[in-house]
């Protein structure tokens, strides 16, 4: 299902920002912000809290270290004055001072797409807050963290029991406006499904993920399935390709509004990684 901002996905949470790159507001005890995104969404974030009224939250949970999930960490943990918290993986490569000097120009690009399609705003850079270890931090009651690599070392999904909605970030992939799916193992196709595995047996009701769209009842089991199954079929696809295998993955994954917000050289990068890593399989 197609997300919208602000979009309440669950009785207790609400999509906030942008919905290419949503910031999810829970109503535990304390409230809590789950990703990151970039920095051009934190003005609408504050503005959404503002007008629905929404409680300060007391952490902001990073789901991995990718760009597009980290860059508006800065903006809310001073504007909103809370800690961030993240898996060690993530924690580790965020305190590179080089990782954070190549995301801040990458933010300039997000920010000047966002402009452009009237979904986000400048923001003063700040500096990048000093993570907390998400494995020692104590949560609200409820919320409990599952580690999913296989998508990036750093990645993990969040479940919220109480209301049966699990945040999966990019642990499942992409999947587009128009209904496509694009594979996501970037880090290693074993990890990948086994972490589907791990996820699927919480059962949630609600699946919200990284970009875009969310998913509510019968439609969880089958994104599960569909997930699972697209990659494997394009590990086959890769390994049938021979020399090809790079342009065909390039091809496959440059569509709807990925060839808007990432450029071609990271597509071209996510279509290495994708090959390698289904060669490695």
């Amino acid at each position: 299902m197609l997300l919208e901002t602000p979009k309440r996905i669950s009785p207790r949470c609400i999509a906030l920002g942008s919905p290419y790159f949503p910031i999810f507001w829970l109503a535990t005890d304390p409230p809590v912000l789950v990703e990151g995104g970039v920095s051009a969404v934190v003005p609408r974030v504050l503005k959404n809290m503002r007008e629905l009224d929404l409680n300060s939250p007391s952490l902001l949970i990073l789901l991995h270290e990718h760009n597009d999930h980290v860059l508006g960490a800065p903006g809310l943990s001073k504007a909103l004055k809370i800690r961030t918290a993240a898996t060690t993986p993530t924690k580790e490569i965020l305190a590179k001072e080089k990782v954070i000097a190549l995301y801040r120009e990458v933010d300039k690009f997000f920010t000047t797409v966002l402009e452009s399609r009237g979904e986000g705003e400048e923001y003063p850079w700040e500096e990048f807050p000093t993570l907390v270890p998400l494995e020692k931090e104590k949560l609200p009651p409820g919320l409990k963290v599952i580690l999913t690599p296989g998508h990036s070392p750093g990645s993990c999904a969040l479940f919220w029991e109480e209301e049966g909605t699990l945040f999966v970030s990019d642990s499942m992939g992409y999947y587009s406006s128009t209904g496509k799916h694009f594979p996501l193992f970037f880090q290693n196709l074993e990890l990948y499904l086994k972490s589907m595995e791990t996820m699927a047996h919480t059962e949630p009701k609600t699946l919200a993920l990284g970009h875009l769209q969310f998913f509510t009842g019968e439609e969880v089991k089958r994104v599960f399935k569909r997930s699972r199954e697209e990659a494997l079929r394009l590990a086959e696809a890769v390994k049938k390709a021979g020399e090809e295998a790079i342009k065909m993955v390039f091809k496959a994954i440059r569509q709807d509004e990925l060839i808007t917000f990432y450029t071609e050289e990271t597509i071209r990068e996510c279509a290495r990684l994708l090959v390698k890593r289904s060669l490695e399989a």
